[in-house]
């Protein structure tokens, strides 16, 4: 290629270059308005974002000091009832469950053991053992055949560790001996089944053998409540009316 064509070439590369943006220009010219308008609008919506995600973030700190302050089950139930969705709240939840189970309103405990269950923000491993806490709570509650029933369906969930379950398994099964031997063997039995992968499932594990063994044994039957106290035994009788008074002289 000649110098002529080389200065040629490029004269027509300047050229295309420049039409190019001549037309930027004309097209930016014709449309600033939209262009700045939408560059607004971005700004804005990322600018609300912003606000409404440092907003959120302020509250979380603040319901976290909230329950940190919280002594009691009055306290506690006033922050949950106002940040009763924040992360802190199953924490919050699980004290305030204790201080109900300490003070015997089993009712209250429960109460709030669903309500961490049904948490979204609890994890699997939460949810598991506050339903093994609500079956203990019922047991404590001198609701048997419920708590054996919540403990054989935990036992039996193949969602939840092995631990667990077997845990579960094993609590089952002596409760239900009081009522229902066949059952409780049932329990046992399947849990027996069951590989243990942690140290604490096999302690489990050998916790459910030996209660099999105890049931086949028989000595796994809660003994029925002592027979009431016979009555007292009869009044003794008065004693013989006094001899009459020998006749006056």
């Amino acid at each position: 290629m000649d110098k002529k064509q080389a200065q040629q070439m490029n004269a027509e590369m300047s050229s295309a270059l420049f039409s190019e943006r001549e037309r930027f220009e004309m097209l930016f010219a014709e449309h600033w308005k939209k262009i700045a308008v939408i560059g607004i609008a971005v700004a804005l919506v990322v600018a609300l974002a912003f606000a409404s995600w440092s907003f959120v973030k302020q509250k979380a700190i603040k319901a976290t000091y909230e329950f940190a302050d919280a002594v009691d089950a009055p306290a506690l139930e006033k922050v949950l009832a106002a940040n009763g969705s924040k992360i802190g709240a199953v924490a919050a939840r699980q004290r305030l469950v204790q201080i109900y189970i300490d003070s015997k309103k089993y009712d209250d405990a429960v109460k709030h053991l669903k309500l961490i269950i049904s948490d979204p923000n609890a994890d699997d491993a939460v949810r598991g053992r506050a339903t093994l806490d609500q079956a203990l709570v019922l047991e404590l509650n001198g609701k048997i055949k419920d708590a054996a029933a919540v403990f054989a369906k935990v036992a039996s969930d193949v969602n939840y560790k092995t631990a667990l379950r077997l845990e579960a398994a094993a609590a089952a099964g002596r409760l239900m001996a009081s009522y229902d031997a066949k059952g409780a063997a049932a329990v046992l039995d399947r849990g027996s089944k069951l590989a243990p992968d942690s140290q604490l499932a096999a302690y489990h594990l050998g916790t459910v053998k030996s209660l099999q063994l105890a049931l086949a044994n028989g000595e796994l039957s809660v003994k029925p409540a002592a027979k009431a106290v016979k009555p007292a035994a009869k009044a003794v009788k008065p004693a013989a009316k006094a001899a009459k008074p020998g006749k006056k002289k």
